[in-house]
This record gives structure tokens, C-alpha cells and sequence, in this order.
């Protein structure tokens, strides 16, 4: 690991937060061989002004465990009959949700498409499927109105973007790019044979 902070492997996405003395960060970076891996840093600057840093590595094959992993420890933490180690909220609780968990269960495009079929969802909603998530100032569902929006709600449209245009948009990343690339693709494909 000590190698992936040395070399410099180009970084395909960063993000970083702090707190006090404390500052994490955030970067996907890809190795020599093509292949993706997140670097998470620990940085905490002590009294003498040294900092000291931690980092892990996850590879992309792994990364799906780890969020799994880390998502049932923190659901245990704030919801299970476990121990609870954090005193206080470390996160404000936002009483008037905007995202997904505002609406109305059969209001969710997930579970409209189960209950009605997929032709009864609006572009924005089948969208919002394939992004799962929104940013920090959108839900997936205002996110990808806005995208929405941007090509007349036309998602025939869509299919002009680039990955550095869909990018451009807060919230969206290479990797809900390459979702709605290959989705677009995919359903290319599938009217092509037919």
C-alpha cells in the first residue's frame, strides 16, 4: 500500500472532508493494469504539527463487500440491540427528508416499477433506478430531473452525451456514467436484432 500513495496513479475521482484536526480523504485511482482501487487517507495533525496518516486500499472486487460490511456494522450501531459506541449523533438528523426515504413507499420508482410496470414511470424515475443515488444537495430523483431537463426529457438525447457531460453534473461520477452508457447501449443493442 505504501507503493499506491508513492506512485502516482492517476486519480479518477476525489473527495475530502474534515473535522477539527482531522481530515479524510477520499480517492479512486487507476493501477498500471486497468484495473480501479479506492486509497480512504486518515490525516489528524498533532500538537507539534506533525501529521500522521493512515491509509487503506480496496480494490475494486472488494469494495462491494466492504460497503456491505460497513453498512450492517453501522446498522447495528444506530438500530440493532448491540452495543452503541457513539454518545452523542455524529451526523445531524435532517427532519424534513428530501431523498428517497421522504416519499411514499409506492411512490419510490423501485417499487412503482414492481407494482405498475416499467412504462409507468416518468424518464427522471427510470433514471433514478439506474443512479441509485444523488449528491449531497439533490436526491437521485431531483438529479436526475435536472438531467433530464437538460435534454428536453427526450431520453433519446441522452444517447449524445459523454461521459465528461454527464459528469458535469454535481452528484454524477464516472461510474454512473458508465451506468447510464451501458443502459443506453444495452438498449441499442437489444432494438438493433429486433
Amino acid at each position: 500500500m505504501e507503493n499506491a500513495r508513492k506512485i502516482n496513479y492517476p486519480n479518477l475521482v476525489s473527495e475530502s472532508f474534515g473535522h477539527g484536526r482531522k481530515h479524510y480523504f477520499i480517492d479512486v485511482k487507476k493501477a498500471a493494469n486497468d484495473t480501479h482501487f479506492v486509497l480512504v487517507t486518515s490525516s489528524e495533525q498533532y500538537a507539534d504539527k506533525q501529521y500522521h496518516r493512515q491509509t487503506i486500499q480496496l480494490w475494486e472486487e472488494d469494495l462491494a463487500f466492504f460497503v456491505e460490511a460497513l453498512t450492517m456494522v453501522l446498522r447495528q450501531m444506530t438500530c440493532g440491540d448491540g452495543p452503541r459506541p457513539f454518545s452523542k449523533p455524529q451526523m445531524e438528523v435532517v427532519k424534513d427528508a428530501a431523498g428517497m426515504k421522504a416519499l411514499a413507499t409506492e411512490d419510490r420508482p423501485r417499487e412503482k416499477l414492481h407494482a405498475f410496470g416499467a412504462g409507468s414511470l416518468s424518464n427522471a424515475e427510470l433514471l433514478a433506478i439506474l443512479f441509485c443515488t444523488g449528491s449531497s444537495e439533490l436526491s437521485v430523483l431531483d438529479l436526475c430531473g435536472k438531467i433530464m431537463r437538460s435534454v428536453k426529457d427526450d431520453p433519446a438525447r441522452l444517447t449524445l452525451r459523454t461521459t465528461e457531460d454527464l459528469c458535469r453534473f454535481r452528484g454524477v461520477g464516472v461510474a454512473k456514467a458508465a451506468t447510464l452508457l451501458a443502459a443506453l447501449e444495452l438498449g441499442r443493442r437489444a432494438f438493433a436484432t429486433v
